[in-house]
């Protein structure tokens, strides 16, 4: 299991997270504004922007992307 020795008690979805921002995930939740929530919050801490998209059986995965600065 994933562990950051400096913070034991991080989570490793948060530590992935970090190491690997641009990796797909599927966010936890029963509803999907809680799933859109959750994969917002995970992205916005590494100053991205989620993006939603579905898979074959149904249900959405998400991935950061960089966020445009262009304002």
């Amino acid at each position: 299991m994933l562990r950051d020795s400096d913070n034991p008690e991080k989570s490793w979805e948060d530590l992935e997270a970090e190491l690997l921002p641009h990796r797909p995930f599927y966010a936890p939740g029963e509803t999907e504004i809680e799933k859109d929530l959750y994969a917002k919050r995970r992205c916005a801490q590494q100053q991205m922007k989620a993006e939603k998209r579905p898979d074959i059986a149904g249900h959405s995965y998400y991935y950061c992307t960089e966020t445009n600065n262009d304002d």
